[in-house]
């Protein structure tokens, strides 16, 4: 069998390592990435090379394979709907232009997922805010996603920094859904405390809104307790480096990182949101505060 994974571009974070682990699943099939960005993503280019199932990550991805919507492709089309996208709309601004946009948008994925032959959830909640937001005659399956304890026990490559050197480690792409704001005006409201007791945080990550975040730093007058590391591939390996790993999402679908630090038995610290809230939900080791709640996530920062 021929399975295409068709995506937006190749990228550092969860989705592509989720779909690392698709193809790992798929041994015996012949299975290859297709980038929109590229123009690979189409439904003639899907037929030229033989696709008997296509895999959608992305809905620029799939907007591309869907695009003439005369044209279809041989191959049976499945889409994934990650979180990542799913809730945002619960944040938009409720301004007339916002609405209509969001009323756009959200019609133009729906039309896109009428045409796939199946939506994948990765957990419940996911799946009960498709129905929520496209109708609930989808036909959407769940397949939670998973993370191998054989490839944690694996050497890990040398590390830029050493095991438990900062208090905190954040690792996530800088973007307004995760949330590195909330973090950061969490450190500033409780920064007297964590000077005290030498509580640095490291943030791993890059993305639109990292700049904007180093001047948030430096404005709120913390920039000696928190060291900006940039982009790290396979980054997940590095929240030993804190001794407990934050994650102040806005939303979530099926955080990979939760699932790693699950697995690792790390110490986490995370906002109560869907997808955080599915992989945490019956892990001791997790303390978990209200979406944006600043003053919570100080109060949990400076909590021995």
């Amino acid at each position: 069998m021929k399975i295409a994974y068709l995506i937006d571009r190749d990228a550092v974070g969860g989705g592509m390592e989720y779909i690392r682990r698709q193809i790992a699943a798929h041994p015996h099939d012949e299975c290859r990435v297709f980038a929109s960005e590229r123009g690979e993503c189409t439904a003639a280019g899907m037929d030229a090379w033989g696709a008997n199932l296509i895999h959608a990550n992305h809905l620029k991805a799939l907007l591309q394979l869907f695009r003439n919507p005369f044209a279809r492709p041989k191959g049976k089309v499945v889409f994934t709907v990650h979180g990542i996208h799913l809730r945002k709309y619960d944040f938009l601004p409720k301004t007339p232009g916002d609405r209509l946009r969001r009323f756009l948008r959200l019609s133009l994925e729906r039309w896109l997922y009428r045409r796939c032959n199946e939506l994948i959830a990765l957990t419940e909640t996911d799946a009960a805010d498709i129905s929520r937001l496209y109708g609930a005659s989808l036909p959407v399956v769940i397949e939670p996603n998973s993370v191998s304890i054989d490839e944690l026990r694996k050497p890990s490559e040398s590390l830029r920094y050493k095991s438990g050197e900062f208090a905190f480690v954040c690792i996530a792409r800088f973007d307004f859904q995760k949330g590195q704001d909330i973090l950061l005006d969490a450190i500033a409201r409780a920064q007297d405390g964590l000077r005290a007791h030498g509580r640095r945080t490291l943030l791993i990550g890059g993305g639109p809104t990292l700049d904007a975040m180093k001047r948030l730093a430096d404005a709120s007058g913390i920039s000696d307790l928190v060291e900006f590391a940039g982009e790290i591939p396979n980054a997940g390996i590095y929240m030993t480096c804190g001794k407990k790993l934050v994650a102040p999402s806005r939303w979530e679908g099926m955080p990979y990182l939760l699932l790693e630090a699950v697995a690792r038995k790390q110490r986490v610290v995370a906002s109560d949101c869907p997808g955080n809230r599915d992989v945490l939900k019956d892990y001791a080791a997790a303390e978990m505060f209200p979406v944006c709640d600043v003053s919570s996530l100080a109060a949990l920062l400076v909590r021995e």
